[in-house]
């Protein structure tokens, strides 16, 4: 197998991962629905698929970084991915822009690794782990960013309002409290009088308070993940690095890759 076939292959990985990421950002455009229902499995399925998705294009991220050379072709790969995560999201402004920002990021992390690689005197994953959060970071950015444009849209279109399922979580506890305080022939007039009350003084709420200002809730809510995911992310960081230390020897044994020995000649400045 030839050396330009074996880098089409990883080349062609970050590619696929790039898909990935940009399916699951279709996805996570999406998302404010479960998030809204209160629906934690629906949030959680799309949480797994979108740390999933992150593994993916950083573990394949670091195999062209450190193999594919010369680094002109090492950015021509992430460019493509980029291009492939926003075939399987969309074409459209706001989208990719978000996908050129992981493209420069991608940019920035390669040549770290490039750089950290040849200063280096044998080769470690090393440099690797040093640049990720730059292109994890970036990911990050575009996730949430997906989930804004989603959400702003679904704003522009229906206005904001508030999530039915939050309304229902209030309905059940004053129901609780009515059949605990109220007598059962009154409890009926009781929580139909609440309803209406609770139902306009919502509804003025929501148009005094809220709707000034409700093209800044998707960015509020995109916002109130940003952390999270950057915590988890930084959490688990260590196991694309923990793949990727495998994944080289494993690679040396298979023969797609062979380590070489560079004789330099070292030029220093000393006292005569």
């Amino acid at each position: 197998m030839g050396k330009w076939l074996k880098a089409a292959i990883f080349v062609a990985l970050l590619i696929a991962a790039g898909y990935l990421f940009g399916d699951v950002c279709k996805q996570t455009q999406q998302g404010y629905e479960p998030l809204l229902a209160l629906s934690v499995r629906d949030t959680l399925r799309l949480t797994l698929w979108l740390l999933a998705a992150l593994g993916a294009v950083t573990v394949t991220a670091g195999l062209v970084a450190a193999l594919v050379r010369p680094l002109w072709v090492c950015l021509i790969s992430f460019a493509l991915s980029a291009l492939a995560m926003l075939l399987a999201w969309e074409l459209e402004a706001t989208s990719s822009a978000l996908a050129s920002l992981y493209f420069i990021a991608s940019a920035i992390y390669a040549w770290g690794v490039a750089r950290g690689l040849e200063e280096r005197l044998s080769f470690s994953v090393r440099p690797i782990s040093e640049s990720q959060s730059t292109l994890l970071m970036a990911l990050i950015v575009v996730a949430c960013g997906s989930l804004y444009l989603g959400y702003a849209a679904h704003i522009e279109e229906e206005g904001f309002s508030i999530p039915p399922a939050l309304v229902n979580v209030v309905m059940e506890r004053v129901e609780k409290e009515i059949e605990k305080r109220v007598p059962e022939a009154d409890r009926e007039k009781v929580l139909a009088e609440f309803k209406e009350g609770f139902e306009k003084g919502l509804e003025g709420f929501v148009e005094k308070t809220i709707r000034p200002y409700e093209k800044f809730i998707p960015l509020a809510l995109s916002l109130s993940l940003f952390m999270p995911l950057v915590t988890i992310t930084r959490f688990l960081s260590w196991i694309p690095i923990l793949v990727l230390g495998a994944i080289f020897p494993l690679l040396t044994a298979l023969g797609v890759t062979r380590v070489v020995t560079e004789m330099r000649e070292v030029k220093r400045l000393t006292i005569e």
